[in-house]
């Protein structure tokens, strides 16, 4: 009996630090393409209108795509429909990098954003690692922060080196093999028992019926849409008032990393932070100080420390996905996650297309409302954590 435990624990850690190796590999490749993704889009001959639109429609592909993913993780191998989508965003990468006008984009951002199933997929995995909240809330720290953030605090910066020497499109051919790394690493995985013994079962009517979850979703799509907001033409906005460099944004991206990586660090350490809507509380606080001075400032080391502060979206992200985990039931759990990435999706759709409205006519006006979104989900989560956080919903989640 000793041993058959010690066996299923090395087995759990094997298998999530390669989904950590794998989540290296695929937030590198995020890190390539989503820092400077509005620029080479504008590279294209697209307006900020037209940037948001390519923003926005692959918001709307990805809900889409995700629609259908729980159904797909109730009845398939966990670990090849990770590996299989991931390996069908590598494909989209490639098809992006090789249009020569904006409007060309869009086959590239379908494969793209098919490579989303992968997602429920590995969360559902990720919750089965763990037998109780606290352990699931590491392990979800570990793979969707620590790790993204690690990524992220190279692949910016590279980003910006190889768009200065060869052009935007090598951003994307670099995304492409980190994507394709990805994929290889997570077709490597060998599923612990215990880890998918229980995915089945639930229907999102019976979810949304749970009112901690409905108010939990009602404050992903708001907090993730009011950041987006701010922050999806900001490398338009450092470039075109204050004449950034692409490599200088390039490194702006890193920087935002290491904000994540230290607001991580103390997620761990933190007791207090170990609750995800106190994490939620941090991140969204300093998510909201960044705003205001990459707004008021004029100076590139200003600049700077917005976007170490910028640093908590990540961590606001994958604070969620651990909320969900702690006040829903085990059965529950393939729909939850599928829903987040749909929460999630929900609010990048939006936001994108509000975002290139409000520049067109200044600049300064989404950083503003994102300012303003951000202060309010302060005072939001905390409601929402009253409510959501009672004793029934912690003892559920246990099960």
């Amino acid at each position: 009996m000793g041993d058959d435990v010690v066996m299923e624990t090395t087995a759990t850690r094997v298998t999530a630090w390669r989904l950590f190796a794998g989540s290296l590999f695929n937030e590198g490749a995020i890190g390539f393409f989503f820092t400077l993704w509005p620029l080479y889009i504008a590279s294209l001959g697209a307006s900020p209108a037209e940037i948001g639109l390519v923003i926005g429609a692959s918001g709307v592909l990805r809900l889409l795509f995700l629609l259908p993913s729980s159904w797909l993780v109730d009845r398939f191998s966990l670990r090849l429909l990770v590996a299989g989508m991931r390996a069908v965003a590598a494909l989209g990468f490639i098809l992006c990098a090789l249009v020569r006008e904006w409007w060309q984009l869009f086959p590239g951002l379908i494969a793209i954003n098919a490579g989303v199933i992968a997602f429920p997929a590995l969360s559902t995995l990720i919750a089965g690692l763990g037998r109780a909240s606290e352990e699931r809330t590491r392990y979800f720290t570990m793979i969707y922060t620590v790790a993204p953030s690690i990524a992220t605090i190279l692949t910016p910066a590279a980003a910006g080196w190889l768009a200065e020497r060869w052009g935007l499109r090598a951003t994307l051919v670099a995304a492409s093999l980190a994507t394709a790394a990805a994929a290889a690493t997570f077709a490597t995985v060998r599923v612990p028992e215990h880890a998918t013994a229980s995915t089945a079962g639930g229907s999102y009517r019976e979810l949304l019926y749970r009112h901690p979850i409905l108010l939990s979703a009602g404050l992903m799509v708001a907090t993730i849409g009011g950041m987006m907001l701010g922050w999806v033409l900001a490398p338009n906005y450092l470039q075109e008032v204050h004449g950034v460099s692409l490599e200088r944004i390039g490194w702006l991206g890193s920087i935002a990393a290491c904000g994540s990586t230290l607001l991580s660090i103390g997620v761990h350490r933190n007791r207090w932070l170990q609750d995800p809507f106190n994490t939620l509380l941090v991140a969204t606080g300093a998510v909201a100080a960044g705003f205001a001075l990459i707004l008021l400032g004029r100076d590139f080391g200003v600049f700077v420390v917005a976007y170490l502060l910028r640093g908590g979206f990540l961590v606001a992200w994958s604070a969620f996905y651990s909320a969900f985990g702690v006040i829903t039931p085990e059965h529950l759990r393939s729909r939850v996650f599928a829903l987040a990435e749909i929460l999630g999706g929900l609010g990048t759709t939006i936001a994108p297309f509000l975002a290139g409205f409000l520049y067109e006519r200044d600049p300064r006006l989404p950083l503003a409302a994102g300012l303003v979104c951000s202060l309010t989900l302060l005072f939001a989560t905390r409601a929402v954590r009253r409510a959501a956080l009672t004793p029934s919903t912690t003892m559920l989640s246990a099960g």
